[in-house]
């Protein structure tokens, strides 16, 4: 039996299976949709991704069995004939065990990124198809953005530190509901720091 990620926490995803449930965009959808807007039955889940409720049962049913949702109890929002999930899991991130293959982890790596960066891109163009429709002060402070910058591999990883620092206290997980200002909406935030092909490819490098 895999182990659980606790819950109401950052989890740190290390069991290939689990990581390989979460490597599929109809399930990264369910899961978020939990994670952002809370507690919904397998339909409401169904109207928001784009799949057939019996469908996204089924995705539900494989993301309870690594722990990421759970059944949920509000009298209020069902009547019993059909489940209410919430998001157990609400951040993680994946880092491999001493006796996970590093081929397997690999390909699992590379298939959740190919998941995360088209929804991220799928985000990112749905803004731009209908940014002109926007409040402008919301296109103002929209940003998209291209560049290349030079770095070792530790001043990247430290610059990686500090944005997750700057975003730390903007984050959905850590911020109540009741304590948001008004006016506020959610904003994808997706970071990309990408070293190009080569160990010295910087302009000049001997």
């Amino acid at each position: 039996m895999p182990e659980r990620p606790s819950e109401n926490r950052a989890a740190v995803i290390s069991d290939p299976r689990a990581l390989r449930a979460l490597a599929h965009a109809g399930r990264a959808k369910i899961l978020e949709r939990l994670t952002v807007y809370g507690p919904a039955t397998a339909t409401e889940c169904a109207e928001e991704v784009g799949m057939s409720p019996s469908a996204c049962s089924y995705h539900l049913r494989l993301l309870q069995r690594y722990g990421f949702v759970t059944e949920a109890h509000d009298e209020e929002r069902t009547d019993g004939r059909e489940r209410l999930w919430k998001a157990v899991v609400t951040s993680w991130r994946s880092e491999a065990s001493d006796d996970t293959d590093p081929q397997t982890m690999q390909s699992i790596d590379m298939a959740l990124a190919r998941v995360l960066l088209a929804g991220s891109d799928e985000r990112v163009l749905a803004w731009v198809d209908q940014s002109a429709q926007e409040d402008p002060q919301w296109h103002r402070a929209s940003l998209i953005s291209n560049g290349t910058i030079a770095a070792s591999a530790e001043e990247l990883k430290a610059l990686q530190d500090q944005i997750q620092e700057l975003l730390r206290p903007y984050r959905l997980d850590d911020r109540r509901p009741q304590d948001l200002p008004a006016g506020t909406r959610l904003v994808h935030a997706a970071v990309r720091l990408i070293p190009t092909p080569g160990p010295d490819s910087a302009p000049g490098s001997a």
